[in-house]
């Protein structure tokens, strides 16, 4: 688990480097960190998932379909220029595959959250 979780951190601090040199603007960056913080840091998926195995009979459906739609709407804090670079939807991509990535480590060791 240690290695798993060790190369998702370096994921979630990756895309979060990569972020903040992009050049973009204060709200967008600060709306991609902050996604970044809850779908690709290991622990905080775990327990993001935890607390959907509450309400929900596949919390990792539930949580992917959150993670995207969250992704979705980073963009109303991006400004017009942001928009207008086509860098931003490398990086989104790049985002959900590293969130996928994070999301298959957690199932493959994890007890199953639905006991």
């Amino acid at each position: 688990m240690a290695y798993s979780a060790t190369i998702c951190m370096d994921n979630k601090e990756h895309a979060s480097s990569v972020i903040k040199h992009m050049g973009l603007s204060k709200k967008y960056t600060d709306a991609l960190i902050s996604w970044t913080e809850k779908y690709l840091d290991v622990g905080n998926l775990e327990r993001t998932i935890w607390v959907e195995a509450a309400s929900s009979e596949d919390p990792y459906r539930s949580v992917q379909v959150a993670a995207e739609k969250d992704l979705e709407f980073t963009v109303l804090f991006a400004s017009k220029k942001d928009r207008n670079s086509s860098d931003i939807y490398f990086l989104e991509g790049n985002m959900l595959l590293l969130f996928n990535v994070a999301m298959q480590r957690v199932k493959e060791n994890s007890v199953s959250y639905t006991l």
